[in-house]
């Protein structure tokens, strides 16, 4: 097994910053899931007709933040 060369090796910052992508990416997708799911009893002031839109948005803000995180990760791009 070959060392990995110094162009390659991630530091703890690079790992801090990625790691709390992958969370907030999770925090997008869960708080859309939330809207669509427990609007009513959670957000009673957001109105029926946004709720669809505002949760999806979300979801998908979310899986887009999550896709860009693993293109990072695995591309080794910074």
């Amino acid at each position: 097994m070959e060392p990995e060369s110094e162009e390659y090796k991630m530091t703890k910052l690079d790992l801090v910053i990625r790691s709390f992508g992958i969370v907030i990416a999770l925090v997008y997708v869960g708080l859309g899931i939330l809207i669509l799911w427990r609007s009513a009893e959670l957000f009673p002031n957001l109105p029926a007709k946004y709720v669809l839109p505002a949760g999806g948005l979300l979801i998908a803000y979310g899986l887009f933040r999550a896709y860009r995180v693993y293109r990072k990760v695995f591309n080794n791009n910074n």
